[in-house]
């Protein structure tokens, strides 16, 4: 069992600051400042090179831990993805799902394990890992399997691991710290943001400011060895530096497990 966990910023949540090299080493300075000392690249705009990454993570002390990579890249130029990651230090390549690509269908998750079965294997080689985020739509059954069931079956469990949103999870009726307790071994990295009820509708919130078990799902993360951990919300309401302060200091505030390194 761990002793602590890591907690870090998912860049989407501020990607309208991250789409030019100034704005984007600016926004990472400010993380830096709230005490974010790790992150997950995803989002960014195209000058935003290797080498501008690199910049952020030598200037600033935020280390890349994984990032959200372009899937066809992945599958028709493995090694140049492989060689990026490497600039800046990152070893866990991940992408943020099928989207469109694929069917939501059981043939359609063994069509793109199939794809990505030689990347994966320069990916391993190369010692890094690829990771899979969900949404709601992989809770979705096929027969007695949901679709995220589906890929932990068919893909390899040491060169494919996933990035567990746990807002995802519960929104498709998924016990979040349930689902770690039973897979912690496929998990790399968790999203973490809350869930509240806002004009009757299940909308995004800053960690701890709505309804999800947090005391379940740290703890659940403890004793699965889970030790990444990304703030994350897709729609902010609030200044998005104050949301992601808030998420981090709530955190950190209630439970001493999030630690630095």
């Amino acid at each position: 069992m761990i002793d602590k966990l890591c907690l870090g910023a998912q860049l989407y949540t501020v990607r309208a600051k991250t789409k030019t090299k100034e704005d984007f080493l600016a926004t990472v300075k400010s993380l830096s400042e709230i005490g974010y000392r790790y992150m997950q690249v995803s989002g960014v705009g195209p000058d935003v090179t290797p080498e501008v990454i690199k910049t952020a993570v030598d200037e600033y002390g935020v280390k890349c831990i994984l990032t959200h990579t372009n899937l066809r890249r992945i599958i028709e130029d493995t090694d140049g993805v492989i060689a990026d990651h490497d600039v800046y230090g990152c070893d866990a390549i991940g992408i943020g799902g099928i989207a469109g690509m694929y069917p939501h269908t059981a043939d359609g998750y063994a069509k793109f394990a199939l794809d990505i079965a030689e990347a994966v294997e320069k990916i391993k080689a190369a010692g890094k890992v690829f990771l899979y985020h969900n949404h709601r739509f992989e809770f979705e059954h096929y027969g007695d399997r949901t679709g995220l069931d589906i890929l932990m079956s068919i893909t390899d469990p040491e060169g494919v691991k996933f990035t567990f949103d746990t807002y995802w999870a519960q929104v498709a009726g998924v016990d979040p710290a349930d689902f770690i307790r039973k897979h912690g071994d496929r998990i790399f990295c968790t999203h973490l943001k809350d869930m509240t009820v806002k004009d009757d509708k299940l909308v995004m919130t800053e960690c701890l400011t709505g309804n999800l078990n947090f005391d379940a799902i740290v703890d659940a993360c403890m004793s699965s060895d889970i030790k990444w951990h990304m703030i994350e919300q897709d729609d902010v309401y609030i200044d998005l530096f104050d949301s992601m302060r808030i998420s981090h200091d709530n955190l950190k505030a209630k439970y001493p497990q999030f630690r630095d390194e």
